[in-house]
């Protein structure tokens, strides 16, 4: 997904722009003031990959100033070194030498990382003097003419790397010999001692950094609606391998995926935002009809023309499992279809599955000893093929056959008036027989299943009843 970078030109003599990740001062607008800045809004999915901290040391001490995360609020203008009671980790979050006047770098990557996760707090960073040593150091402030402290933090994102530069939005130094006096709006911060059996000093820094926002999904469901009413009901399955395709609400497809086995879908890691789902029908099906009752978990969302839904607002980290589409085989004019056909469109070839959706349908009375449910698209193709449930030299083998074919062109709109009492006397019987007790009927009762399954069989070629579909 695109990220978007706008450009902010403030008032500066020299305009520099930041192109990847740079450590090196001389390379960005250190000295600038104000900065000119690639203003970046992180998006979900961006990582944070390194932070440096640059100050200005005015005046070295040759003394290693240390680094540690603020653990309370404070505020620039009031703060002191009684009001501010300590309150830093004693942890190190990096450190520099100041051995020389100049720019110097603390990697506080760390913590950083630990502020745009939310895992802590961003109230900034203490800068104090290892030991207890003279003199102290010199720290250009915000409020100096050049030289502000600056956060340098690079992201890792969709688009490559990216550097954003943070000047700092508040610093001020704290002294222990001055404990209620605040020193947040002078030119510069001092840390460590400056004489000996002085008291010590130290500073803070304060940035105003972009919580990354948390990704956001989205997805759910695509399934054979059997009674074509736009709502998911029990029973009714999901259809695999659907394409459906992630839209921005321009129309620029964003991401496309394939429904699994079970007629999910999900796109994840999106950058909160405005999106909507496209879902292409397979050959031969309709869209159920759209936005059916109360509940929006269980409706079809797609147009019943274009396969658009409406577009949505995904927030941060939000996980909207709502969006669904409801596909049936239109009516096929009443006409009928072999078992061949309803064979090769079972979902186990490269025609489009149209039996599942009819399902689950009986052999024999519902429930019955001996009666067979066909609740799978593979019990369905299995019944087919003739193969599983006996061979086709069994007269069962091939009732089961036909009168799962007639059941599936009834269920698919064609009229059952020329073969109504055959189907219910072959429901009767299978519901006490199966295709293991063929070899045991007397020749009366397996002429009367042959005869039977003549009659399906004529019934579904069209010989009988509306006629075969062209």
């Amino acid at each position: 997904m695109s990220k978007s970078i706008k450009i902010l030109l403030l008032p500066v003599a020299v305009a520099i722009l930041l192109t990847g990740c740079s450590q090196n001062p001389e390379q960005t607008n250190l000295g600038l003031a104000p900065y000119l800045a690639v203003q970046y809004a992180p998006a979900a999915g961006d990582a944070v990959t390194s932070a440096v901290l640059h100050v200005y040391v005015s005046q070295a001490s040759g003394h290693t100033i240390t680094a540690h995360r603020i653990t309370a609020d404070w505020v620039e203008s009031v703060v002191t070194w009684n009001n501010f009671t300590g309150a830093f980790d004693g942890t190190t979050q990096g450190s520099f030498l100041s051995d020389n006047p100049g720019w110097k770098t603390v990697d506080i990557t760390a913590l950083v990382q630990a502020w745009s996760d939310g895992d802590a707090a961003n109230f900034g960073v203490l800068l104090k003097q290892g030991l207890l040593e003279v003199p102290r150091t010199w720290i250009n402030s915000r409020e100096n003419a050049e030289n502000q402290p600056m956060l340098e933090v690079c992201y890792a994102t969709a688009g490559g790397p990216v550097c954003q530069q943070y000047p700092a939005i508040a610093d001020a130094s704290l002294a222990q010999n001055y404990p209620d006096d605040n020193m947040g709006l002078i030119a510069d911060m001092f840390v460590g001692w400056p004489n000996v059996g002085e008291a010590e000093k130290q500073a803070l820094l304060r940035f105003d950094l972009p919580v990354l926002p948390e990704p956001a999904s989205l997805g759910d469901f695509v399934w054979y609606d059997s009674n074509q009413d736009g709502i998911q009901d029990a029973g009714e399955v999901g259809i695999p391998g659907v394409t459906v395709q992630l839209q921005d609400c321009a129309g620029q497809v964003l991401a496309t995926t394939l429904t699994d086995v079970n007629g999910y879908y999900l796109f994840s890691n999106l950058t909160p935002g405005d999106y909507r789902v496209h879902f292409v029908a397979p050959e031969g099906m309709d869209f159920s009809p759209m936005d059916q009752g109360s509940d929006d978990a269980v409706d079809s969302d797609a147009d019943v023309t274009t396969g658009l839904t409406a577009c949505t607002t995904l927030e941060s980290g939000e996980n909207d499992m709502t969006w669904d589409a409801g596909l049936f085989s239109p009516p096929m004019g009443g006409c009928t279809l072999t078992i061949g056909y309803w064979k090769t469109h079972g979902g186990f070839g490269p025609q489009p599955d149209y039996v599942t959706q009819y399902l689950p349908i009986w052999l024999g009375t519902s429930g019955g000893a001996k009666s067979m449910n066909v609740n799978s698209g593979v019990i369905a193709h299995d019944i087919l093929v003739m193969k599983t449930y006996g061979v086709p030299s069994n007269g069962i083998t091939k009732l089961y056959a036909q009168l799962l074919g007639a059941k599936l062109n009834i269920a698919a709109g064609a009229s059952n008036g020329a073969v109504s009492s055959v189907i219910s006397a072959a429901d009767t019987f299978l519901a006490t027989h199966n295709y293991l007790d063929w070899a045991s009927l007397s020749k009366t009762n397996q002429k009367l299943v042959l005869n039977w399954q003549s009659t399906l069989d004529n019934y579904n070629n069209g010989l009988i009843g509306p006629g075969h579909c062209d």
